[in-house]
């Protein structure tokens, strides 16, 4: 008699499941945009679709088991715990699909709220430069302008002056003659 093939799929499928928790750990701490991460989702994809693989033969032979069991002398319980066995890896595989979906669930928000602030924030940055635009004309003009009233103040002053000074000369000498006349009367 042949060695049962379920004895070997079934330890391989109890191998595979018992390097998921790690797997699962790295997929879970790593950053989305890293190389970790994206090599343990690659893993995780890998093992699940192995996993999906083995389960289904080891589900063929447990119904070969059931069909013809007793030519293999292979008794009603232990078809029982086989059955058994397969619907437990059957429901360890939907959650480990749930929580992966869970996962990028998550990660697919992150990115939209991400996306979304990123377009906000490019919003701001744009009207920040048409603000940043018009304050910068409004400086040159207000610069023109100040500059041309400058020039003008410079003109009025040197005009002013220049009138202050001959006005002063012109008080000085009436003064003086006035001085002087003083000066010869007395």
């Amino acid at each position: 008699m042949s060695r049962d093939p379920y004895i070997d799929v079934k330890r391989e499928i109890e191998s595979t499941l018992s390097s998921l928790p790690n797997l699962l750990s790295t997929y879970s701490s790593s950053s989305p945009t890293s190389s970790t991460y994206q090599n343990a989702q690659e893993e995780l994809r890998n093992t699940l679709q192995i996993l999906e693989g083995d389960l289904e033969d080891l589900e063929e032979s447990v119904r070969v088991v059931e069909d013809m069991g007793d030519r293999w002398g292979i008794d009603a319980g232990e078809v029982g715990a086989r059955k058994r066995f397969v619907e437990r890896v059957k429901r360890e595989i939907s959650l480990l699909v749930r929580r992966q979906d869970d996962t990028l669930g998550v990660i697919s928000g992150t990115l939209h709220t991400l996306a979304s602030q990123a377009g906000l924030i490019g919003n701001e940055v744009a009207e920040q430069s048409e603000m940043l635009d018009d304050l910068g004309n409004r400086v040159d003009t207000t610069d023109s302008k100040l500059r041309k009233v400058q020039r003008t103040m410079n003109d009025f002053i040197r005009r002013n002056e220049e009138t202050k000074s001959g006005w002063c000369i012109g008080i000085l000498i009436v003064i003086l003659m006035i001085l002087l006349l003083l000066v010869i009367i007395t």
